[in-house]
């Protein structure tokens, strides 16, 4: 563990970092905003327009959303101010306030998919300060996984809160306004001296190469659209009212979350591939459901709680290893960003391919990418096995064998600029 990190923790040991919960929260808030967004958007669609735009407007924001994680990227390699960039920041907050207004007084298709994209690319480029934030201070600690998995799980539930108690224009503007400006206020709090230093410390030494980020970044592709099969034909369901509520299925993957991220702590994270791999398996047992309407809804519960596995891996493991890399502020977003624009992809195509193949060929499809997650990601779980029974440290197979044991310095989080 950093020095950084055991500083904060001083007189108690089996606690999280203050700097760590600080970043939690903030990431917590950051979820919480985008999914909102995302859930308002989808909502007023069907009411403004046929229910099979609902696709493509998915589709759309998914892939703004991507768009906004690669403007940081950007925006880290050619702003090197911090004057530009807190700049570009105050301009990227406006935005997204703006556009959340015009999401809830339009009443034209065009512009409310105009706006939503607009809000969700300036959310992008907030997740992507997020990512990199919470990737610098939580790749040392044993509370990673549960620290993620608790954020992530309680902003699923107050969005779902949120629209259950009936969500006014008036109040989601509110919820916006709040949740950006508390994440702008716990971009200030880390100590001072991490910032001064992160952007060198943070690159220094780089122990991971090509090769492992490439790996990942395959199965990250086949478990976005094996995940993206079922998602996209239940959204659909949804939409055209063959699924009543998906209230269930947000609880159970909100509860889900916390769960997973304890499991990904597990023998110090060498076993989360084998996990999440097996956890793949269920969409092959919930695609048959959701083409029966009143299997619908276990469909809906199935997919909550593999999404909790899903979304755990891809976010969890690129920032756990995105400190060791010569480009952390990029490669701890870049599971993100593939989720977002193969799943726009999934959104497109996934229920024409359900409609036009049948159930039997898509279940096909499933296993098989199943199974390549399964091959890509078969030297790390054979590792990470062998490791977890043995105690041993979770980031060997990893890094390059001439730096395996090299220490690696790290300073704290400058996110948004």
């Amino acid at each position: 563990m950093s020095e950084a990190n055991k500083s904060h923790r001083t007189g108690f040991p089996h606690l999280p970092s203050r700097p760590l919960l600080i970043e939690t929260a903030a990431f917590a808030l950051y979820f919480f905003t985008w999914k909102l967004c995302m859930a308002v958007t989808l909502a007023r669609v069907p009411r403004l327009a046929e229910v099979g735009v609902l696709g493509s407007a998915y589709a759309l924001l998914l892939a703004f959303t991507g768009l906004g994680y690669v403007l940081f990227w950007v925006v880290r390699s050619y702003l090197p101010s911090p004057k530009e960039r807190k700049s570009l920041a105050a301009v990227v907050l406006a935005f997204c306030f703006g556009g959340s207004i015009v999401m809830m007084t339009t009443q034209r298709i065009e512009i409310l998919l105009a706006a939503s994209c607009v809000t969700v690319l300036a959310l992008g480029y907030t997740g992507g300060g997020i990512h990199y934030g919470f990737s610098l201070v939580s790749s040392d600690s044993e509370f990673s996984g549960r620290a993620l998995g608790i954020g992530m799980g309680a902003s699923s539930l107050l969005q779902y809160a949120v629209e259950a108690m009936g969500l006014t224009p008036v109040a989601f503007v509110i919820c916006v306004v709040l949740s950006l400006l508390t994440i702008m206020w716990f971009a200030t709090r880390p100590a001072k001296r991490w910032r001064r230093n992160q952007d060198s410390t943070a690159k220094q030494a780089p122990t991971v190469g090509r090769r492992p980020i490439t790996i990942l970044v395959l199965a990250a592709v086949a478990m976005t659209l094996d995940y993206g099969l079922l998602d996209s034909v239940l959204v659909w369901k949804y939409a055209s009212g063959k699924i009543v509520t998906a209230g269930l299925s947000k609880i159970v993957n909100a509860l889900s979350l916390p769960l997973v991220g304890a499991l990904f702590d597990l023998k110090k994270g060498n076993l989360r591939s084998l996990i999440t791999v097996c956890a793949m398996f269920l969409i092959a047992v919930a695609t048959p459901a959701a083409a029966e309407d009143e299997w619908a809804g276990v469909a809906t519960v199935m997919a909550g709680v593999y999404g909790a596995f899903y979304v755990m891996y891809l976010s969890a493991t690129f920032m756990r290893i995105a400190p060791d890399t010569s480009r952390p502020e990029v490669i701890a977003s870049v599971g993100r960003v593939v989720s977002c624009l193969m799943g726009a992809v999934g959104a497109l195509f996934a229920r024409p391919f359900f409609e036009s193949c049948g159930v039997v060929a898509t279940v096909g499809v499933s296993c098989l990418l199943s199974i390549i997650c399964l091959l890509v990601l078969l030297r790390d779980i054979a590792w990470g096995v062998t490791k977890g029974l043995g105690g041993g440290g979770w980031r060997g197979v990893w890094r390059r064998p001439s730096a395996a044991f090299r220490p690696v310095s790290r300073g704290g989080p400058r996110y948004l600029y």
